[in-house]
C-alpha cells in the first residue's frame, strides 16, 4: 500500500500530462480545420462574387449597346435588335441563377449591395426593353449602376478580408469598359448581333 502511495504523484503526473497533450493536441486539430473550412468557403464566396459580377456586367453592356444602336449611348452603332433583346433575356437568366450562390454565401452588406446593383440593372433591362428616349435618364441611371457596382465590390472586398482601397479607373469604369467591349466577341453576345457594330461617336468620357 505505502508503494502504491509513493507512485500516486507519478501516475498522476502521467494521467495529467497525457490529458493535456490530448488537449492540446484536439484544439490544435480543430482550429487547423475550421482555418480549412474559413478556406474553404472564401475560395467559394470569391468564386461567386466574381461569376455574378460578370452575369451582372454583361446585361449591363447589352443594354448599353442596345441603347447605343438607338442613339441615347455614349457613341453610335447598328446591332440587331431583336436578337440582342433575345440574348439579354438569356443573359438575365443567367444572372438570376448567379444570384441564388450569392444569396447562399455572401455576407448581408454584399448581398444588399448586390441586390441593389442587380435592381438597378434591371430598371436599364426595363427601359431597353421599353424604347425609352430620355437621354438625361439614362445618363443618371448609368451612373447610380456605376455607384452601386463599386459598392458591391468594395463589400465583397472587406468580406473576403482584401486590405485596401480598391483600385480607381482613370475614367469610369463602365463607360471605359463600354467602349472596349464594343470590339466583338468581348462580351460574348454573338455574331448575330456584333456583325454590324461600328463606332461613329466616341465622346470624352470624363465630362
Amino acid at each position: 500500500m505505502a508503494n502504491v502511495v509513493q507512485q500516486l504523484p507519478a501516475l498522476i503526473g502521467v494521467v495529467v500530462g497525457a490529458l493535456a497533450s490530448y488537449l492540446v493536441g484536439s484544439a490544435t486539430e480543430r482550429r487547423r480545420w475550421q482555418r480549412q473550412q474559413s478556406t474553404r468557403w472564401d475560395e467559394k464566396r470569391a468564386q461567386a462574387y466574381v461569376e455574378y459580377g460578370n452575369a451582372v456586367k454583361n446585361v449591363f453592356y447589352l443594354c448599353g449597346r442596345i441603347t447605343n444602336s438607338r442613339g441615347l449611348g455614349l457613341m453610335r452603332e447598328q446591332i440587331n435588335i431583336a436578337d440582342a433583346l433575345n440574348e439579354l433575356g438569356r443573359l438575365a437568366s443567367e444572372r438570376s441563377a448567379k444570384w441564388e450562390t450569392v444569396l447562399l454565401l455572401g455576407d448581408p452588406d454584399t448581398v444588399l449591395a448586390a441586390r441593389t446593383w442587380h435592381r438597378l440593372v434591371g430598371d436599364m433591362q426595363r427601359c431597353v426593353r421599353d424604347n425609352r428616349t430620355d437621354v438625361g435618364g439614362w445618363e443618371a441611371l448609368f451612373d447610380k449602376v456605376e455607384a452601386t457596382r463599386a459598392t458591391f465590390y468594395e463589400a465583397a472586398r472587406r468580406d473576403l478580408g482584401i486590405r485596401g482601397p480598391q483600385p480607381q479607373p482613370t475614367m469610369p469604369q463602365g463607360r471605359l469598359q463600354m467602349l472596349v467591349q464594343i470590339t466583338c466577341g468581348q462580351a460574348r453576345l454573338g455574331p448575330a448581333i456584333c456583325s454590324s457594330a461600328r463606332v461613329a461617336v466616341l465622346p470624352c468620357c470624363g465630362s
